[in-house]
This record gives structure tokens, sequence and C-alpha cells, in this order.
């Protein structure tokens, strides 16, 4: 099916003009969950061929690659949080979060996520004997989500509106009044995911969910979206050991420096944004120590032939006179058929150097 819709956007390559990346990226989660296994498995035959006809179409639209000015769906959320709080916006910021779902959209993406970390969770909260020709991880999945996605639902929906007021929104506008922040000043640096690496088992670990057991992904691999900036910060543990990108898995003098700042230099963080005209795909390795790394898979943001997984996003402000730096993280957001939106706490991190990477705007 996926072959499909590839060869057929070809044709189609008009129809992307008329479609928004967020439409793109709803329409996306339509079209695999149509073609995932036991789905709208009570649509009738009929419906279903309908379906998929009308969808066939508009899947030129979401599956184009290259569209120039389209922006990241985890860029744009960053964005539109810092809006929220500039403005002071509770409804805007509280739409940005995974609480703003209603049960059937929780439901729907749930059942579809593509993230066997977060599977295993519901998995492993699973308290009834699972069927006895339940052997596969999917078939358990299958089971376990039945029985067990209400329960998340509830834990979700305990997280009433004013709490989330009370306990995130406000607090953050209380430390930024403490800096005295006059918002027609503060300037949105950057929009960054950040990617902790440690070293663990003689190998860099870099946090990431892992893909679903059935497709069979290296646990290793990188996955990383073009148009999108990341900045991979390796902690004390590393020390000594230099993170470095190339198209060889272990040839230090086939680095590839391109949309990337500090590969290899063994010292702070590293920054990568890749454009179109990165390869999709790379390896990340040491090259002191054999056997540290593993492949990169770069894809667009809306191929979601990947794992979702869940980032932590990192938003640098720039205010006052001299310039300084202030950081504001958002946990776990994830890709939703509503967008990017944030799962956990966003946390106000305060003052901070300013990042590698980054300059004060001119004023």
């Amino acid at each position: 099916m996926l072959h499909l819709l590839i060869h057929i956007q070809k044709n189609f390559k008009f129809v992307k003009k008329i479609f928004s990346s967020d439409f793109r990226l709803r329409l996306g989660f339509l079209l695999f969950s149509l073609v995932e296994p036991g789905v709208f498995s009570r649509i009738v035959p009929a419906m279903r061929f309908s379906l998929i006809n009308i969808t066939i179409i508009l899947s030129a639209a979401f599956f184009a690659k290259g569209l120039g000015g389209q922006v990241h769906p985890i860029e744009s959320l960053g964005r539109n949080f810092f809006e929220s709080i500039k403005n002071k916006d509770f409804n805007a910021y509280y739409n940005l979060s995974i609480f703003s779902l209603n049960e059937q959209s929780f439901k729907f993406f749930l059942k579809n996520i593509r993230n066997q970390s977060m599977r295993d969770h519901v998995i492993d909260a699973h308290t009834l004997p699972f069927p006895a020709d339940a052997n596969t991880s999917r078939q358990k999945w299958d089971a376990a989500f039945l029985h067990n996605w209400r329960i998340e639902w509830r834990h979700l929906a305990r997280a009433t509106p004013e709490s989330i007021k009370n306990e995130t929104f406000i607090p953050i506008l209380r430390e930024t009044n403490a800096y005295g922040f006059q918002w027609e000043t503060v300037r949105l640096l950057a929009i960054e995911i950040l990617l902790p690496v440690n070293w663990q088992n003689e190998r860099f670990e870099i946090k990431g969910d892992l893909d679903l057991e059935e497709n069979q992904v290296n646990p290793r691999t990188l996955f990383l979206d073009r148009s999108m900036s990341y900045r991979i910060q390796p902690d004390k543990s590393t020390y000594s050991r230099a993170l470095m990108f190339g198209t060889d898995p272990e040839d230090s003098d086939q680095a590839f420096n391109n949309g990337i700042i500090g590969n290899g230099s063994g010292q702070g963080d590293i920054i990568i944004r890749f454009d179109e005209n990165a390869p999709d795909k790379l390896f990340y390795f040491c090259p002191d120590e054999a056997n540290a790394g593993g492949p990169v898979v770069i894809k667009q943001y809306d191929d979601l032939d990947k794992p979702n997984q869940r980032h932590n996003l990192l938003l640098t402000l720039a205010y006052g006179s001299p310039q300084r730096a202030f950081q504001i993280l958002l946990k776990d957001v994830l890709l939703t058929p509503n967008g990017a939106l944030y799962c956990g706490r966003p946390k106000w991190i305060g003052e901070v150097p300013l990042p590698r990477g980054l300059n004060f705007p001119e004023l």
C-alpha cells in the first residue's frame, strides 16, 4: 500500500500545494490506520474500499517530499507555545498539550502509536492472562490495549484545565515576571529537540524510544527529521570519547559535517539540522572505540515509516540589556492526529549561558 501511495504521488505533485503541513500530518495518521491490521475492522469492505480510494489521491499531498517553506510540526509547537506564554493565553497553552484530546481522539492515537517503549508500558501493566495464541508483541498489545486504554484515559483526564493552569502555566509566568520580562522585547532564539547522550556498556546511548518489534529495526538506530534542529548533549560519562557522525560506521576520515556543529569535537553540545541535501543514512560512532554507535536514518517529518518517539523540546529565549539567555523545556512531545503535542509538565529552566551554536539577535 505504501509503495502504491508513493508511486501515485509522483503523478499528482500539484496536489501538495493546496494542503497545509498539519493537514498532511493528520491525513498520514488516517492512511496508516487504514492499512494497519485490525484498525477499522468493523468497517464494511465497500466502505473501506471507498475510503482508500478517496485517500489515495489525497496521499499525494501527504507523501510529497522537498516542500519549500513547510515548518516541522514540532518546531511549530515550540513557536506556538512561546506565543501562548508571551500573550498569557492559557487556552492556546492548554490546546498544545495531550490533555486537550477528547476520549475518542486519545483512543485512536494510543491504539495506533508506533512506539514499542510506550506499548510495553501498557503491556506490563496488563493484569489479565493473555490469550493462549498471543505469542507476538503485536498480539499482546491488541489484548492489553483493549483492556487498559480507558485506564490510561482516566489517568490523563484527572489533569483538569484548572490544575494545569495552576501547576504549570501560572508558575512559568511567575518565573518570567521575577526577571521583569517585557514580552514585546523577548526573542525566541531556538527551538531544538534535546537528545541527552551517555556512555553505557561500552557504547553511546542516545535518548529515544524503540520501534515496533515486528519492524525488526536495529535498536541502536537514531531517527532524525529534516528541517528540525537537534541539540545532542553528551554527559560526563562520555568524557574523552568523541561522538562523530559520518558516512562510514567507523571511519573518522569520512565524517559528515554539513548541517552539524561540533561534530567529533569531544567537547560540548553537537547541533544538527539537516536539509534536503543530506543523505538518507549516516552513522554515529566514536573514533577511538569500536562498535560504540549505530545507524542514523534521516527522513521527512511527514514520513510516518519510523517510530513516533517522545522528545524533549528545548526553547531558548533572549531578553535584557545586555541580552541574557533563558530556557523552557517541553517534555515528552509526540506527533498526534492533532499535530505535535507536549505530554509532560513544561519546565522553566531559567537563565543559562548562551548555548553553543546560538547568537543573540542584533538590537
